[in-house]
């Protein structure tokens, strides 16, 4: 049976993108917990409530890249691909956006990197019937 030592090691664009989705989930969850103790009330923390899920999908999608599934591109795609919208349109007003419109972009362009794709994988799913493979040598 394949453990994680058997695998190759892991692209450098690979661990670029998990580190920047990992970053870029942090940076989203501490501007969650900026606005729930700003004291605004009721919408401040449904605000961020919302900003702590969305943070919290972008941690769990940079574990899963991290863990080589498949399942974590797209929501690290979708959520890099926003950052930096969000992040180039508030630049005039804050220029420390310029920071997370840098790190979104160079999260973006590493998951989408063919070395990347390589490395990803589906779970492998066995047919009925089929018998689980062995740990004993020669089988």
């Amino acid at each position: 049976m394949a453990t994680d030592n058997d695998a190759p090691a892991r692209p450098p664009s690979l661990v670029v993108a998990a580190a920047g989705a990992l970053l870029l989930g942090l940076v989203v969850i501490g501007f969650a917990i900026a606005s729930m103790v700003s004291g605004h009330g009721s919408f401040s923390g449904a605000i961020g409530g919302w900003l702590a899920v969305y943070g919290l999908v972008g941690v769990a999608s940079a574990v899963a890249l991290w863990r080589r599934s498949v399942f974590g591109r797209g929501p690290v795609v979708t959520m890099s691909a926003l950052n930096l919208i969000v992040a180039a349109t508030m630049a005039s007003a804050a220029p420390w956006a310029w920071a997370v419109v840098v790190g979104s972009a160079i999260t973006l362009v590493a998951v989408s990197l063919p070395a990347t794709t390589r490395a990803l994988h589906w779970s492998r799913v066995r047919p009925a019937g089929e018998l689980p493979p062995t740990d004993a040598p020669g089988s």
